[in-house]
């Protein structure tokens, strides 16, 4: 008898920890990807300004919903960058003003400091 409860604790034990390899392993195949999300906000026409809060938007609900994780986003233009504690809501880049010029050469420099990064810009 005692050596029936050693064989059945070993397969209970071997079958949780199998279930527990498999579930980490599933969350990091299938994990949600994440990138940093770099905001030109140099001057910008509010009807132009409204579609870049539009395309947050939809990244921002695709955050909430754990479709995608947003690390960090960084607003930029030539004047410098600004790197925002939490991911803001859309409410909170609607309010925000747009100054300076576009600058190409900073786009370059935060794309090479970050792994992964989208970049979002006025057109």
């Amino acid at each position: 008898m005692n050596q029936l409860n050693r064989y059945l604790l070993t397969i209970l034990g071997l079958g949780w920890l199998s279930f527990l390899v498999a579930g980490i392993l599933f969350n990091q195949v299938f994990a949600a990807p994440n990138f940093v999300l770099l905001i030109e906000r140099s001057y910008c026409p509010p009807q132009n300004w409204q579609r870049v809060v539009q395309t947050y938007t939809d990244l921002y609900r695709q955050h909430q919903q754990n479709l995608v994780e947003i690390e960090s986003v960084v607003l930029f233009n030539d004047l410098g960058k600004e790197v925002l504690t939490t991911v803001p809501t859309p409410e909170e880049l609607q309010g925000l003003r747009t100054y300076g010029r576009s600058n190409l050469q900073k786009e370059a420099e935060l794309k090479k400091a970050y792994d992964r990064v989208k970049v979002i810009r006025c057109l």
